[in-house]
C-alpha cells in the first residue's frame, strides 16, 4: 500500500490492536473536517492502522482513511477554484489514496444484525446471520463522483511519465466504469471510452514492465474496440516479454499455453506465430518450428523476423547435412544442400528488403552466396 507523503514522514505509534482501534475511532471524528491540514493529519496518524493485522480488518479504519482522503481532495480543489495555490501532486495523490482505501473498505463493510434487548445476532430465514451495511451508499456516492477527476489524475501522471500512478488511476476509473453501482448511478462509461483508458492503463503498465498486467490491459481494450496507437503490436510485445520470461525460467509450457490462448484471440497476428515457433525452436529444434515460422509469413506479408526466421531455419537444415556429412566433396553436396539455399534466398531478400538494418539476414545470405561460389553453383 503507497504512503502518503502529505506533510512528510507519518509518526509510528507502537500501539496494539485495541489502541489502534481507538485511534480510529478518534479519528473517525476528525475525517469530516475542512481543514486541508486536519484532514492531513489524519491520512498520516491512520497510517500505523492500515498496517496492523487487527484493525486492519476493520471496515472502520479504511472508510475513515478513505473519508480524510477524498475530504482532502475536495478541500484542495475547492481552493483551486478559488484561484489560490495549490499542488496538484498532493490533490492527486489524495484522490488516489481516497481511491485505494475505499476499495478496500467496501468488501468489509458488513455489520451484523444485533438484537437490541439481547445482543444476539438476529437470524435469516435459513439460520445464516443477518447482516447489514453501513458505509457502503457514502463510500459509492464518493466513488463514482470522482470518477472523472481519477481519470483526470491519470492523464496528468501519464503526461509527467509516473507510469505506476497513472496505471492505478486508469485502473481504477476502468475498474469502476462498468461496475453495477457505476451503472445504478448512471454514470458508467461507453466502449469508446473505456477502451481508451484501457489502453493507457496498459501502455503505463508497459512502461514498467509489468508486462503481464500490460498484456490483460490491452486485451481487453482491443475487445471494446480499440485500435489506435498500434495497440496490436504494443500487446504482441508485451505478450513477447511474458514469454521471454517463461522461457528464462524453461517454464516452455506456461509460455506455449498463453501463446496458444493468445492466438486463439488473434489468428492472423504474425508476430504471435513467429513467437510461437521461436517457442518451439527452444523445445524441439529447427524442424519443429518451421511451420510455425511459415505460417507467420502467410498471415503477415510484411513481418521482416518472420522471412529471416524461414530462411534462417532453411539455411540451419542444410548446415545439418554439410555437418552430418564431414567427409562428403562439394559434388556429393551439392544436389542436398542447393535446393534448401535456392529455397532461403527468396525469405533472407525479403526480409532485407522489409528490414534494410537487417544485418543478421545479410549475414547469412552472404554466407549462402559464399557456399555456392566455393563449390561452383551457378
Amino acid at each position: 500500500m503507497k504512503k502518503m507523503i502529505l506533510f512528510g514522514a507519518a509518526i509510528m505509534f507502537a500501539f496494539g490492536a485495541s489502541a489502534q482501534m481507538s485511534l480510529v475511532k478518534d479519528l473517525a471524528k476528525k475525517a469530516s473536517s475542512e481543514n486541508p491540514m486536519d484532514l492531513a493529519n489524519v491520512l498520516m496518524q491512520i497510517e500505523p492502522a492500515l498496517d496492523n493485522p487487527e484493525s486492519a480488518g476493520d471496515v472502520l479504519t479504511w472508510y475513515t482513511a478513505g473519508k480524510a482522503a477524498f475530504g482532502l481532495y475536495d478541500q484542495l480543489y475547492k481552493l483551486k477554484l478559488l484561484g489560490q495555490p495549490v499542488e496538484d501532486e498532493m490533490m492527486n495523490e489524495a484522490l488516489s489514496a481516497g481511491f485505494e482505501f475505499y476499495q478496500k473498505a467496501l468488501p468489509l463493510d458488513s455489520i451484523v444484525e444485533v438484537d437490541k434487548k439481547t445482543g444476539a445476532p438476529k437470524l435469516n430465514s435459513d439460520g445464516t446471520k443477518k447482516v447489514k451495511t453501513k458505509y457502503s451508499k457514502d463510500i459509492i456516492g464518493a466513488l463514482t463522483s470522482h470518477m472523472g477527476d481519477i481519470a483526470n489524475a491519470g492523464n496528468v501522471y501519464l503526461q509527467n511519465s509516473d507510469w505506476a500512478n497513472a496505471a492505478a488511476a486508469f485502473g481504477n476509473y476502468a475498474d469502476l466504469a462498468r461496475s453495477a453501482f457505476a451503472i445504478a448511478n448512471g454514470v458508467a462509461a461507453p466502449d469508446s471510452t473505456l477502451s481508451q483508458v484501457r489502453f493507457f492503463q496498459g501502455y503505463s503498465q508497459y512502461q514498467i514492465q509489468d508486462f503481464a498486467n500490460a498484456y490483460d490491459s490491452f486485451t481487453k481494450a482491443r475487445k471494446l474496440g480499440y485500435t489506435d496507437n498500434n495497440i496490436v503490436e504494443f500487446q504482441t510485445s508485451a505478450l513477447a516479454n511474458m514469454v521471454q520470461g517463461m522461457i528464462d525460467n524453461k517454464e516452455y509450457e506456461k509460455a506455449m499455453s498463453f501463446i496458444d490462448n493468445a492466438l486463439k484471440a488473434d489468428p492472423m497476428n504474425g508476430t504471435l506465430h513467429d513467437i510461437k515457433g521461436f517457442t518451439t525452436e527452444l523445445q524441439n529444434g529447427v524442424d519443429a518450428a518451421l511451420p510455425f515460422y511459415r505460417k507467420a509469413v502467410e498471415v503477415d506479408p510484411n513481418y521482416a523476423n518472420a522471412f529471416f526466421d524461414v530462411g534462417r531455419c532453411l539455411y540451419l537444415q542444410a548446415q545439418k547435412i554439410i555437418d552430418d556429412n564431414p567427409n562428403a566433396t562439394n559434388k556429393e553436396l551439392v544436389p542436398k544442400i542447393k535446393p534448401i539455399y535456392d529455397e532461403a534466398i527468396p525469405y533472407l531478400e525479403k526480409a532485407i528488403n522489409l528490414n534494410p538494418d537487417d544485418t543478421k539476414a545479410k549475414n547469412v545470405l552472404d554466407d549462402i552466396l559464399y557456399k555456392f561460389e566455393v563449390m561452383g553453383v551457378k
